[in-house]
């Protein structure tokens, strides 16, 4: 039946509306799914995804979003609120901590052959699929940043007073800004803290934000608050499409990466649906949609994009040269990273 839903899935996205509407393939009419997703391009993932789902399968989806920390702190609290989780790898290994993201098994999702073995079950078998991968660079503008900017090094440069948004250590790209970091100066996070937060305490003159929303770093961006940012690929994406003239920089120190997952809750019960709702993100249609729209990478090995279409995206052969964060040394040392971070920063 699953199989045969998905098959469904698949041919709905390009079957005529009047073929579409046949109550055969709404298996879901009046059943609802409530998502926990991200607010950033909410338009882009309506038309791509909500919409084109909820009218294969007649489901109501109810989506709720919100900055990552207050979504946790929602679903950690009230778990029986929501059904799938789409959140950063950090914070759904927090919600696994807490015991509110369900063990399910995903061998029978359709696309799962599809995307990168690395995206299949990424946080533990049962945990869910990623949908994206993304890495962390650097964007500035060339018009108003001083210096050409080639390294996570050269945000230290003093000549960058005043300049610079980093994403503070809570939000979903802190970790990896804290390992760029030791990285730029040959120092090794969980081991090397004390070191690591002086580069950072060095650092504060050129730092104008410590941010937990991209959006309000892009805007700042564009308003000339800062002319350097730390962003992720994604968000450079929609940078760009305010400045086209935007810099984006693979720093020298390598690409440090991490996934967006899909996960049901713990007291979900709609479970096939829920599955459903994954398979569908992962679908190529969906995956390929997100792309030319430059909402995000694709995970799926079969989708083939221009170098226009790909650029500044994790694509392709570009993969196998991720830096992944070592989770198991985040979650052991994220609390005393989180004080430090505070007291570092604690005056702007």
């Amino acid at each position: 039946m699953k199989k045969v839903i998905s098959l469904i899935l698949a041919l709905a996205m390009i079957l005529s509306v009047a073929a579409v509407a046949s109550a055969e393939e709404k298996p879901y009419a009046g059943q609802t799914l409530v998502v926990s997703n991200f607010s950033f391009n909410a338009e882009l993932l309506q038309k791509n995804i909500y919409d084109p789902f909820m009218e294969a399968t007649g489901c109501e989806l109810i989506v709720d979003t919100g900055n990552n920390a207050t979504r946790v702190t929602n679903i950690t609290e009230k778990p029986e609120d929501y059904d799938v989780v789409v959140i950063g790898d950090m914070f759904t290994r927090q919600l696994q901590a807490a015991g509110v993201i369900a063990s399910v098994d995903y061998s029978d999702l359709s696309n799962m052959d599809s995307i990168y073995e690395a995206a299949r079950q990424p946080l533990g078998e049962g945990n869910g699929p990623a949908y994206t991968f993304n890495r962390l660079g650097i964007v500035y503008d060339a018009a108003y940043c001083p210096i050409e900017i080639t390294s996570f090094a050269d945000l230290w440069n003093p000549e960058l007073e005043g300049c610079i948004a980093i994403p503070d250590i809570t939000a979903t790209s802190g970790p990896m800004f804290y390992y760029a970091t030791a990285a730029a100066f040959g120092l090794t996070a969980g081991e090397d803290d004390e070191a690591i937060f002086a580069k950072l305490a060095e650092l504060k003159p050129n730092i104008v934000n410590t941010y937990t929303s991209a959006n309000n770093t892009i805007t700042m961006l564009n308003q000339g608050e800062i002319s350097v940012a730390v962003l992720l690929d994604y968000s450079y994406t929609t940078a760009k499409n305010a400045n086209p003239d935007y810099v984006w920089v693979d720093p020298a120190e390598g690409s440090f990466a991490g996934y967006n997952m899909l996960s049901i809750t713990s007291t979900c019960e709609n479970v096939e649906l829920a599955k459903l709702f994954v398979d569908f993100y992962l679908s190529y249609e969906v995956q390929y949609a997100e792309a030319i729209d430059g909402v995000d990478s694709p995970v799926r090995t079969d989708i083939e994009l221009t170098e226009e279409q790909a650029a500044n995206f994790t694509y392709g052969d570009q993969i196998n040269t991720l830096i992944m964060v070592d989770w198991d040394v985040v979650d052991a040392n994220l609390e005393n990273w989180i004080t430090m971070w505070n007291t570092t920063f604690a005056v702007q």
